[in-house]
C-alpha cells in the first residue's frame, strides 16, 4: 500500500467517497478543498494499492501542525487494516509535525453512538491521544485527538485561523478544554 498526492485522475474517485463518507453537515464545498489545494494551504492523498483506489486523506499544513481534515477509507476496504496503515504511512510524511483530527465526541444519546464510539477506538489504537479541546465547528461539535505529539490549544487556534482566515474563524468556538463522555453535545 502507498500513499501519493492525489492528481486530477484522482479527484472523481475522492469526491464520490467524500460524499459516501461524511454527512453534509461536516463536508465543506469540494471545490473550496481543491482551492486551498492549489493554493498550497491543504494537500490531498490518495490511499492505494498498486492501481486500486483504497482511500483519501485531505490535510491542511501549516508550519509544524498538520490537520486531518478529511480521512475515508472505501467501505469494502474496512475492517482489513487499510485505515490503520495509511495512518501509519501518513505519519511517515510528516513525522516532526503534530498531527490532529476532529471527531464527533462520544454521546450515548446520539443517533450514531456506536459509530462514533468505534471510530474513537479506532484512533486511539492507531496512537492518537485525547486532548480535552472540543469545538463548535459551524454547529457540530467535535473532539480533537492528537497524533503522538501533545497538541496545545494555541496550536489549534493557530491552524483553524490559517486555514479559515478571519472570517471563517467567527462561526468556530470552543466548547471545553475539557469534556466529560457523558456529554449531552449531540
Amino acid at each position: 500500500m502507498l500513499i501519493e498526492k492525489a492528481c486530477q485522475q484522482d479527484y472523481k474517485r475522492i469526491y464520490q467517497l467524500y460524499c459516501a463518507a461524511f454527512p453534509w453537515t461536516e463536508r465543506k464545498p469540494f471545490s473550496r478543498i481543491c482551492r486551498n489545494c492549489r493554493k498550497g494551504k491543504m494537500e490531498m492523498w490518495g490511499i492505494k494499492e498498486d492501481t486500486e483506489f483504497l482511500g483519501f486523506f485531505v490535510c491542511a499544513v501549516y508550519e509544524e501542525i498538520v490537520l486531518i481534515d478529511y480521512f475515508a477509507v472505501m467501505p469494502s476496504k474496512r475492517g482489513r487494516g487499510v485505515g490503520s496503515q495509511a495512518l501509519k504511512l501518513l505519519a511517515e510524511i510528516y513525522p516532526e509535525q503534530y498531527i490532529f483530527l476532529e471527531i464527533e465526541p462520544e454521546n450515548k444519546k446520539a443517533s450514531n453512538a456506536l459509530q462514533r464510539i468505534r471510530r474513537k477506538k479506532f484512533y486511539l489504537r492507531c496512537g492518537f491521544q485525547e486532548t480535552g479541546i472540543l469545538w463548535d465547528m459551524y454547529g457540530v461539535p467535535m473532539e480533537v485527538l492528537c497524533y503522538q505529539k501533545q497538541l496545545t490549544l494555541n496550536q489549534c487556534e493557530k491552524m483553524y485561523r490559517y486555514l479559515y482566515g478571519r472570517f471563517w474563524f467567527l462561526p468556530i468556538r470552543r466548547i471545553s478544554h475539557a469534556h466529560s463522555q457523558n456529554s449531552d453535545i449531540t
